[in-house]
């Protein structure tokens, strides 16, 4: 769990345990961070569970061996302020993708640390500061070596300020390509229980954090 009652984590769960975990942690909203996958079962399968439990799906397309784009960095945020909590938050592992997510959330909690944001790339998360997926880590000491330039404290308004405006990702990223064909967010929520079933809204283990 990363917030008490409010923000969960977790790698990718097979159907009846991602049902279970929604069921029993009052999940409102799902947010996959391996993005929309109709062509591989987990991903169908995962989005049927989602919705029939009454629940949000986001999916959201990042890469752990890649810096977020600014528009990424800024979908993330919207995300986490606009969506319904409790929220459950994936990638494959819940290593890497999770817990740069997962640290965000923390930056942006009044009262939340650096290093509560670093205590989400753990071991704990079977995260090892090594490989490709050290560059998700790699944000947060981006983010410290502005501070420590502007000799300015951490707070969510400062951390809010650096990643909407003055972020600039280094390579590899999105930002570097000539045409990025994935969609920044798709959103799909669960019909209300007088509508036919058939019908969806489209927009476009757990641990607790």
């Amino acid at each position: 769990m990363v917030q008490s009652d409010r923000i969960f984590r977790s790698g990718q769960m097979p159907a009846a345990n991602l049902a279970r975990a929604v069921r029993d942690h009052r999940i409102k909203t799902v947010l996959n961070l391996r993005g929309a996958n109709p062509d591989q079962a987990w991903y169908p399968a995962e989005r049927a569970t989602t919705l029939a439990a009454g629940a949000t799906q986001i999916d959201l397309s990042m890469a752990s061996d890649m810096w977020l784009s600014r528009n990424q960095a800024r979908t993330v945020i919207n995300v986490l302020d606009t969506c319904t909590y409790p929220i459950l938050i994936h990638c494959q592992w819940g290593s890497e993708r999770t817990g740069l997510v997962s640290a965000i959330a923390e930056l942006l909690r009044p009262g939340g640390s650096l290093a509560d944001a670093r205590r989400q790339f753990s071991l704990y998360y079977l995260y090892v500061k090594a490989g490709d997926g050290a560059v998700m880590e790699r944000h947060l000491d981006r983010y410290e070596q502005w501070l420590q330039t502007g000799k300015l404290v951490h707070a969510p308004e400062q951390f809010r300020r650096w990643i909407t405006q003055e972020f600039r990702p280094e390579s590899p990223s999105r930002e570097e390509w000539p045409y990025d064909p994935y969609p920044p967010v798709i959103i799909t929520r669960p019909v209300p229980a007088e509508a036919p079933t058939a019908q969806l809204a489209d927009e476009g283990s757990v641990s607790r954090k």
